[in-house]
């Protein structure tokens, strides 16, 4: 009898040991876009990148904000986008699509993301070069240039630069994204009729099945360039992660229409994979050859 009873001890304590566990599984997030929090004992405390989390750990989930995490243990990538607070177990188990990620490529997304490259984001005036790897190699940008290079056929001055600019010039991409500029002080998309000085955020809906990795192309009638969105180093671009078919609002990164009478032209560069985006700071052109899939708008705006 007493043998009987320690199986099953023995046994009931190993299934404890199962769940408890499966429980305490630990995720790593890659990025949190937005207002990201999370319940630590009786207060919240922020969430960015790099941050450990579990399953039972609740998150608070802001408006338009998205939180991406890996699992290391399953090769797998969650994004989290419901509003208001959750489990890390409760979003997984509602979540529709995990993508699915080799052991290899999740222990390089974790090196990088740990690596002083990617923690180190800025705003480029320049093409700033990055270092090519097997998984983000520099044949990937050569076709996003091919891709926008299209952009400037049937302009009289044959740059994408001034091609954008242009109302006459179609901007056609291959993924189902668009974007707005919303006002930071009345919360507000702008017009396109918009005052000097004033102070916008990008808002970036998604309404792909795929995620997608984004930045904002800003281009003037007099030639210059600006980056809205920063880049990392290390082009890993975690921080620039939209969930597939999400809305997701940029409010840490405003920037400020600073010169008057003036035409602008923002595009919206979307891809499935990280590419630099910091290459679009130098003179796009293109090779004649493949393009990359890319979703693409574009907004046109006067200052005054």
């Amino acid at each position: 009898m007493m043998k009987k009873k320690n199986k099953g001890l023995l046994l009931l304590l190993f299934v404890w040991m199962t769940v408890q566990s499966v429980t305490a599984a630990d995720y790593l997030v890659y990025s949190a876009i937005g207002d990201i929090q999370m319940w630590q004992g009786n207060k919240k405390v922020s969430v960015s990148a790099r941050t450990t989390i579990h399953s039972d750990t609740k998150l608070v989930i802001g408006k338009e904000s998205a939180v991406n995490v890996l699992d290391e243990r399953n090769s797998k990538m969650y994004s989290f986008t419901k509003q208001g607070t959750s489990t890390v177990a409760s979003l997984i188990q509602e979540s529709k699509t995990a993508k699915n990620l080799s052991g290899q490529y999740v222990s390089y997304l974790v090196k990088q993301l740990f690596s002083k490259e990617s923690k180190s984001l800025r705003h480029p005036d320049t093409y700033m070069q990055t270092t090519a790897t097997s998984y983000r190699a520099t044949s990937k940008d050569s076709l996003l240039l091919n891709k926008l290079s299209f952009i400037a056929m049937g302009n009289s001055l044959n740059t994408v630069e001034s091609a954008l600019v242009d109302p006459k010039v179609y901007v056609i991409g291959d993924l189902d994204v668009w974007f707005e500029l919303v006002s930071c002080t009345t919360g507000l998309p702008i017009g396109k009729q918009v005052e000097k000085n004033a102070n916008c955020y990008v808002r970036v809906h998604n309404q792909s099945k795929v995620p997608v990795y984004v930045n904002v192309l800003n281009v003037d009638d007099k030639g210059k360039k600006y980056l809205v969105l920063p880049v990392d180093e290390a082009a890993l671009c975690s921080h620039l992660l939209v969930p597939a078919e999400s809305t997701v609002a940029f409010t840490s990164e405003p920037f400020q229409f600073a010169e008057g009478n003036t035409k602008e032209a923002f595009l919206l560069v979307a891809s499935e994979e990280p590419v630099d985006f910091s290459i679009l700071m130098s003179p796009i052109k293109g090779n004649g050859g493949k393009h990359l899939r890319s979703g693409l708008y574009r907004n046109l705006y006067f200052t005054h």
